[in-house]
């Protein structure tokens, strides 16, 4: 088992030794840890082709924008997730809670998940061979 703790302002999981949030600042110090299932890798697919999926426990999806100096973690424009394509900037996300879920971010064009719309607050289950439609792009879970 790892610990994690939940950022009280970005609701993101952090590594429990984390004494702020990796990914907006805020401290941790008064934040209780918590057990979460030993990390496992996700692994996803576009035409064939593996991601690039760094291990973390959070992973945004979306498109990179040089503009605004934002990297998501899977960033989609290299394989066409451009605005026109309907990739929101942070499209979506995968958690892991000892299973990985998908969850909507809110994106303009929604997230679909084996061809049903994800309602945005609500994690799905991600089973291998799943299909994950961010804007034009399709995505296949691989476990």
């Amino acid at each position: 088992m790892a610990f994690i703790k939940l950022c009280p302002n970005c609701e993101r999981r952090n590594d429990a030794v984390n004494a702020v949030c990796e990914f907006c600042g805020t401290v941790l110090e008064n934040t209780q840890a918590f057990d979460a299932p030993d990390l496992v890798m996700p692994k996803l697919t576009f035409n064939g082709i593996p991601l690039a999926v760094p291990l973390q426990v959070e992973l945004v999806i979306g498109r990179s924008d040089p503009n605004e100096d934002w990297q998501p973690d899977i960033d989609l424009l290299p394989y066409g997730g451009t605005s026109g394509a309907g990739v929101s900037r942070r499209h979506a996300r995968l958690v892991w809670y000892g299973d990985w879920k998908i969850e909507d971010l809110n994106s303009a064009n929604g997230t679909y998940l084996d061809q049903q719309r994800i309602v945005w607050g609500k994690p799905q289950m991600l089973k291998p061979g799943a299909v994950i439609q961010i804007g034009r792009l399709y995505l296949v879970f691989h476990g």
